[in-house]
C-alpha cells in the first residue's frame, strides 16, 4: 500500500525501495544499505541525493561518519504539493508556447498534400461526417446521386438534417435529379447527358473528394489548399456556363 502510494506521487521504482528501507531503520549507512541491496555505494548514494533534494530523508552526522534516516511522514505532503506547484508553472509555460507551435505546425501543413483513401460503405460515411465537421459549403459535380444506392435513406436524411442545421449549402452539378439529396441548402443544375461520369467530385474547405463507385465505393480525399481552389474554380466555370437551375 505504502509503495503503490509513493509510486503514485511520483517516486521511482528505486527512489520508492530506499526511502522505505531507510524508514524501516532508525539510522542506517551508506554501505549498510549497499550491502542490503546489492549495490555499489556510488549507486546508492545517486538515490539517496534524489531523495534528499525531495526532503524526504535527511542525516546526522556520527565521527565524521553520515547516518541516514526519513523525515516526517508530512513531508510527502509537502513534496505533493511542491510538485502540483511546479506543474502548475510548467502549465502556464506550455500555455504560452501553443500559439508559436500552431503557427508553425500550421505553416507546414499548408506546404504538405495529404492524401486518404476511404472504402466500403463506412468510408462513405466517414468522408460525409467530415464535411459535417468541416462545416464549410460544397460543390459537387458528377454521379452525385449515386450515394443512394450505397447508404440508406435514413442516414442520408440523418445527414441532410445535420447539414441543415449547420447551415451548409451545396451547388451541385449532375445529370439526373431524384431521391433524398433534394435539399433547401442545395442548389441544383443540371449538366448535359454527355458530361456524365461515374464519379464524384465533391469539394469543401480545402479538400477535394473524389467518389469512385464500384463494387466496393472508394473515396479520395485529397487535403490541398491550391488544389482545392482549382478545382473550385473549374466548378464555377461549368456552373456559369449553365443557366438552367433545377
Amino acid at each position: 500500500m505504502i509503495k503503490t502510494t509513493l509510486l503514485k506521487i511520483g517516486l521511482s521504482e528505486k527512489e520508492t525501495d530506499l526511502y522505505l528501507l531507510i524508514m524501516k531503520h532508525k539510522e542506517i549507512r551508506a554501505s549498510e544499505i549497499s550491502k542490503i541491496r546489492g549495490e555499489s555505494r556510488t549507486h546508492v548514494y545517486d538515490t539517496i541525493n534524489k531523495l534528499l533534494e525531495k526532503s524526504l530523508i535527511t542525516y546526522v552526522v556520527k565521527n565524521n561518519v553520515k547516518f541516514f534516516k526519513t523525515t516526517t511522514p508530512e513531508k510527502l505532503l509537502d513534496y505533493l504539493k511542491e510538485k502540483e506547484a511546479k506543474i502548475k508553472e510548467e502549465e502556464k509555460e506550455i500555455l504560452k508556447i501553443i500559439p508559436e507551435i500552431k503557427k508553425i505546425k500550421e505553416s507546414i501543413e499548408k506546404e504538405e498534400t495529404k492524401i486518404e483513401i476511404y472504402e466500403g460503405k463506412e468510408g462513405l460515411k466517414t468522408v460525409m461526417n467530415d464535411i459535417l465537421r468541416e462545416g464549410k459549403d460544397l460543390v459537387t459535380w458528377g454521379a452525385t446521386t449515386k450515394v443512394e444506392e450505397y447508404l440508406p435513406d435514413f442516414f442520408i436524411r440523418k445527414y441532410l438534417n445535420e447539414r441543415k442545421r449547420r447551415k451548409i449549402r451545396a451547388k451541385q452539378l449532375f445529370t439526373e435529379f431524384y431521391g433524398v439529396l433534394k435539399s433547401p441548402l442545395s442548389e441544383n443544375r443540371k449538366l448535359p447527358k454527355e458530361f456524365a461520369s461515374p464519379t464524384t467530385t465533391a469539394v469543401y474547405g480545402n479538400k477535394v473528394s473524389i467518389w469512385l463507385w464500384m463494387e466496393v465505393p472508394k473515396v479520395i480525399l485529397i487535403e490541398n489548399k491550391d488544389l482545392a481552389n482549382s478545382y473550385r474554380k473549374h466548378f464555377d466555370l461549368m456552373w456559369r456556363s449553365l443557366n438552367q437551375s433545377h
